[in-house]
C-alpha cells in the first residue's frame, strides 16, 4: 500500500494530470467578412474590411496578433435608406507584421527593419454623412458572402460649456447637455487639452536627443484626463473617478430635458507638451450598438481575477462579423484664463 502511495505521489510531483479529455467536435469553420467603421455626422464614410480567422487553427507567428489584410477584389457600397449612396474608393496602404527602428548614433539617422508588408488600405467616400439618416454599408469581397450592416446616425447634441472657479493647480467646467428627440439616447464625453509646443527624442549622431517642436499656427490637441464626482458619470465609469479618459452616459434620469454634468482636471497636463491654457469639451451622440461596445471593451477585472472572461462584442453585421457605430458629435472651446 506504502508502494502504490510512494508511486501516486512521484506521478502527483511530475506534474501529471489525470483529468479526462473531453474530445468535442468543432464546426468546420466558414471564413466571412469583417467589417469595422464608425459613420461620423457631417464626414464621409470610411470602412475596414478584412477576412476572419479560423478560431482552432495554430497561430502563425506574430500575423494573428494585427489586423489581417484588406481582401483583395472587394466593393464596398454605401446605401442611404436602401438606395446607393456611393461606392466607396479603395486607399492603398502598405502595413508590416513587425518594424523595429533603433536610432544609429554614429549617422544620425533611424535604421529601421521591417517584415511581412500587407495591404491594410480602408474604403473611403466623398459623400459626407448626415445626422438623423440611416444608412446601410455592404461589403462583397469574391467567394465570400455579402456582408452588411445598418446603422441610423444620431442628432447633433446640444452643448454649452463654461469654467467654474477653481485654484491655480484645478481647471473645473460646467458642461450642460441638451436631451435628444426619443428615448434612449446615449451619450460620449471627452475633453481635450490644448498645446502650442512639444518635446520629442529626436535621433541624432552621437545618440537620441529632446527637441522641442511647435504646432506652428493654430495650436494642437490632445485628449487629456478628467475627474468627476457627478453620479450620471460615474454610474457607467469602468475606471476610478479621479481619472476618465472618456465618460458614456444616458438620458434615463433627465429625458427630455438637460444634464448640468461637472468636471475637473489637472491645469498644466502632461510633461512633454506646452499647453496654451485652452480646452475643448467634446459631447458625442453614440448609436446603440456603438454605446454597447464601448461598456463591453471597458470593463477591467485586472489579471489576477479568477472570474475574468472575454468580454462578448457586439456587432450588428450580417452575413459577416464586425460593428458599424454612428456618431454625431457638438464641441465647446473653454478658453485659456
Amino acid at each position: 500500500m506504502r508502494a502504490r502511495l510512494a508511486a501516486f505521489a512521484l506521478l502527483a510531483a511530475a506534474g501529471c494530470d489525470f483529468t479526462p479529455a473531453l474530445d468535442i467536435e468543432t464546426p468546420p469553420f466558414e471564413p466571412a467578412v469583417v467589417m469595422r467603421a464608425v459613420l461620423l455626422a457631417g464626414r464621409p464614410a470610411t470602412v475596414r474590411l478584412s477576412v476572419s480567422g479560423d478560431p482552432y487553427a495554430a497561430p502563425v507567428a506574430d500575423v494573428d496578433r494585427i489586423p489581417s489584410a484588406t481582401p483583395a477584389g472587394a466593393v464596398v457600397t454605401l446605401l442611404r435608406d436602401g438606395r446607393p449612396v456611393e461606392t466607396l474608393t479603395a486607399r492603398p496602404q502598405t502595413c508590416h507584421v513587425s518594424i523595429r527602428s533603433t536610432c544609429n548614433a554614429q549617422t544620425g539617422r533611424v535604421d529601421t527593419e521591417a517584415t511581412g508588408p500587407y495591404e491594410c488600405g480602408a474604403f473611403g467616400g466623398a459623400v459626407a454623412i448626415e445626422p438623423g439618416a440611416t444608412y446601410t454599408v455592404r461589403a462583397e469581397v469574391p467567394g465570400l458572402p455579402v456582408a452588411e450592416a445598418t446603422v441610423t446616425v444620431p442628432l447633433v447634441p446640444e452643448l454649452v460649456a463654461a469654467e467654474e472657479a477653481g485654484d491655480a493647480e484645478t481647471r473645473r467646467f460646467r458642461v450642460r447637455v441638451r436631451d435628444l428627440p426619443g428615448a434612449g439616447t446615449r451619450f460620449g464625453l471627452t475633453l481635450f487639452r490644448e498645446f502650442g509646443a512639444y518635446t520629442a527624442s529626436v535621433c541624432r549622431v552621437g545618440g537620441p536627443r529632446d527637441t522641442l517642436f511647435t504646432t506652428g499656427g493654430a495650436p494642437s490637441r490632445y485628449q487629456t484626463r478628467f475627474a468627476t464626482g457627478d453620479p450620471l458619470l460615474l454610474a457607467d465609469a469602468r475606471e476610478p473617478a479621479a481619472s476618465l479618459p472618456f465618460a458614456t452616459f444616458s438620458d434615463a434620469t433627465f429625458e427630455g430635458g438637460e444634464a448640468a454634468l461637472s468636471i475637473q482636471t489637472d491645469a498644466v497636463g502632461t510633461s512633454n507638451v506646452v499647453p496654451t491654457g485652452g480646452f475643448h469639451v467634446q459631447v458625442a451622440a453614440l448609436s446603440p450598438t456603438l454605446y454597447e461596445a464601448y461598456q463591453a471593451s471597458s470593463v477591467t477585472f485586472g489579471e489576477e481575477n479568477p472570474f475574468a472572461e472575454p468580454s462578448d462584442l457586439p456587432g450588428n453585421v450580417v452575413g459577416g462579423y464586425g460593428l458599424v457605430g454612428a456618431v454625431s458629435f457638438a464641441e465647446a472651446p473653454l478658453p485659456a484664463r
